[in-house]
This record gives structure tokens, sequence and C-alpha cells, in this order.
């Protein structure tokens, strides 16, 4: 427990735990903050192991299942998969394996907000290439919207490195948003309305991404999943100090660095950590 008293301090169990592959789910914690500003946080970010978006789903479940197994360690309210590629490849292996907690991802919010958006029922996402190749969207999206939802995909692997430089605008950032975004502004999906921002790390080039395509309504899930009734009634409200915490697996100057560009304020009381091997059957 020596870790786990080190940092959460004198607070005790947080009332959230997320977690991502890296930094990108500092945009969803910094939705989470406005909305409960008197409630305690913590946040892992495996930099060691980062990205995952093109790992087999193998390497993704049983890293996520590692993940979540150090952050239960600290007796979270809600454990929160910051991430979409676990979240599209592994939440329901995580509902299973921690019954005992709750445990809530990113893909469903974003869909319900786009369906609820959308005039078409044509969506477009942007994502990761594990996120694409996942069909998660097109599934749950099927499964709300039924036959008239229709998605059209499109993996990015430049955005989040770009975003991790800080590249969120200009002429090299803007090119490869274009060249990304072709189908779109050329009229090869001319009846997506609303695009999904499939990737935590995607936030930032919002501004970028409407000047490019002014007609299009954009979601960010982790907007949509921190106001969602997933999370009513809210976990023990207003019992927190209002702290937040992080681990990292590496790379700890670097997340404090840039990570508070998607955060929106400094990153501090930052701890390196490992994460623990657990016991995983890939099924």
């Amino acid at each position: 427990m020596t870790e786990e008293r080190d940092v959460c301090g004198k607070t005790g169990a947080p009332a959230f735990a997320l977690f991502d592959s890296g930094m990108g789910g500092l945009s969803v914690l910094r939705h989470f903050l406005d909305l409960f500003p008197e409630e305690d946080f913590l946040y892992l970010g495996d930099m060691a192991r980062f990205p995952y978006g093109s790992k087999s789903r193998e390497t993704i479940c049983r890293f996520a299942v590692e993940d979540a197994s150090l952050l239960l360690r600290f007796r979270p309210r809600t454990l929160v998969v910051a991430c979409f590629t676990v979240s599209s490849q592994s939440l329901d292996i995580l509902v299973d394996r921690f019954p005992g907690t709750r445990v809530v991802g990113m893909v469903e919010a974003g869909a319900r907000a786009a369906l609820a958006a959308t005039r078409s029922g044509h969506v477009g996402v942007l994502g990761t290439e594990g996120t694409i190749r996942s069909g998660a969207y097109p599934t749950v999206l099927g499964r709300l919207g039924g036959r008239e939802a229709r998605v059209f995909g499109i993996s990015c692997p430049l955005f989040a490195p770009m975003v991790e430089e800080g590249w969120i605008d200009g002429e090299i950032p803007e090119r490869v948003a274009r060249e990304y975004l072709a189908p779109f502004i050329e009229g090869r999906a001319p009846e997506v309305d609303t695009i999904i921002l499939g990737c935590t790390h995607y936030p930032p080039l919002l501004p970028m991404l409407r000047r490019i395509l002014p007609g299009i309504t954009f979601v960010d899930p982790g907007y949509e999943l921190a106001h969602s009734e997933l999370l009513r009634p809210e976990p023990g409200r207003g019992q927190g100090k209002g702290q937040v915490s992080f681990l990292v697996t590496d790379g700890r100057e670097r997340f404090m660095r840039v990570g508070q560009h998607l955060l929106g304020r400094s990153v501090e009381h930052v701890r390196e950590t490992s994460v623990p091997s657990v016991d995983f059957s890939f099924v």
C-alpha cells in the first residue's frame, strides 16, 4: 500500500481513475475536471508502451487489463478507459474481469451524440488504425441507430504525434489534415454531416478541422462521456478535495511539458511507476 499512500496522500480513494496509452486521455480528464472540480482523480499514462493503436488486439487487451489492475489498487469508484483503442477492443473484457467496479469507455457516448447531431444518418469517424480496424463505431452506431446509420472511417496515424509535438495548426498540420480529410473535401463522402473524433489526441485539432470543414459537426466523445448518463448518479459528489494525481510508465518530464496543452493547465504530482504483469488469456 506504500505507492497508494504516496500517490493519493490523505484523500483516500479517488472518485475517478482514468488511463490511456499516453497523454491523449488528458483531453478527457479536462472535461471531467470541469464538470467535477471537487472530486479526486488519478490518471495513468502508459508512455512506455505508447502507441496502442497499431498493436494486435491480443496485446491491446493484455495492456488494458494490466493498466486497469494497477489503477484498481487505488480503489476508484469509476474506472474511465480514456483510450479509444482500448474502448473499442477491450472494454467488454475489462467489464467482465472487474465486475465490482463501474467501467466506462469512449465509444458509446460519442456514438449517441453523433446520432443526435446527424441529419443524414451518415457519420464519419477519425481514429487510430486499431479503432478503425475494430469496427466498433459501425457496430455501436448500427445498434443505436438501426439500419439508418452509415459510417465512413478514416485512420489518421499522424494526428497523435503531431499533437504531442504541439503541431496543431500551421502549414504542415493543415496539409496532413487535408490529406486525411480528402474524402470529405472532395465529395467522396457527400452525405457525411457529422464526424466523431475517435482518438483522445484529436480535440486540440478542432479549430483547424472546423476551418477545413466548416459545414461539418464534430463530436468530442470525451466531453460527451463526462456529461453522459453513464455517470449518473454522480459518484460520491462532493466527497473529494479536488486533487489530481498522475502516474506514467516512462517520460515523466515530457508528459508534464506536453500534457499541459491537452489538459489546459499545468500537470503536477506526476510519479513514474510500472504496470503489473497479470495472468491474462486472450480468447
